[in-house]
Formats: structure tokens, C-alpha cells, sequence
């Protein structure tokens, strides 16, 4: 529905938001008027399974996944813009033929 009075549907949702602010303690500063998700439900629960400094079998798992004489730090990331610039010229690469062949196939 389309609001008639511009200046009334923005004291409300000044209102509405003023009021999250005030439920959450301050626990939410940002701007609650983006709606965009923090917190991913896929990406967030690994990288925090990863990278959780306390947990107890952290370095049980990096041994495990064959990252443990890694110098990185984080050991884990979920991407990496050092990978992406290396491969930056293979998006250049035609590889339309590779689909035709798996068509063809």
C-alpha cells in the first residue's frame, strides 16, 4: 500500500525503529533501516567453526583438514581475494567448448 502522507509514514518508521533501538539496549548501533543480514546462515556458523580461538580441538581439526603448519593468519577463510587475483586472467579464457562437449556428451 502506497503511503498518502510521506511525512507521517516517516515518523513512523522513525518510531518503529526508534523502538528496536530502545528494545535491544543499544545492542543493535547500526542503522536498523537497512534490513540487510549481518549474519549469514551459511557462510557465518563455518567461519566461526574455523576460527573460534577457544575452542578446544581447534588445532585437532586444522591437523585433520592438513592445515596445521599453516602461517596464515586466520588459518581459515571462506574466500580469499589473493586466490581470485590469481586466477584473474582465467576469467578471461574461453571455455564455451567444454559446455558444448558436455552437451554433446
Amino acid at each position: 500500500m502506497l503511503a498518502v502522507d510521506l511525512a507521517q509514514a516517516d515518523d513512523t518508521c522513525a518510531a518503529i525503529i526508534g523502538y528496536v533501538g530502545d528494545v535491544s539496549g543499544g545492542v543493535f548501533p547500526y542503522d536498523n533501516r537497512i534490513f540487510g543480514a549481518d549474519w549469514d546462515p551459511i557462510e557465518d556458523p563455518v567461519t566461526d567453526y574455523f576460527t573460534t580461538p577457544n575452542q578446544a580441538n581447534l588445532n585437532e581439526i586444522f591437523t585433520k583438514i592438513h592445515v596445521s603448519d599453516s602461517t596464515k593468519d586466520p588459518v581459515f577463510e571462506m574466500g580469499s581475494n589473493a586466490v581470485g587475483e590469481a586466477f584473474v586472467m582465467d576469467n578471461l579464457i574461453d571455455y564455451s567448448n567444454y559446455v558444448e562437449k558436455l552437451i554433446a556428451a
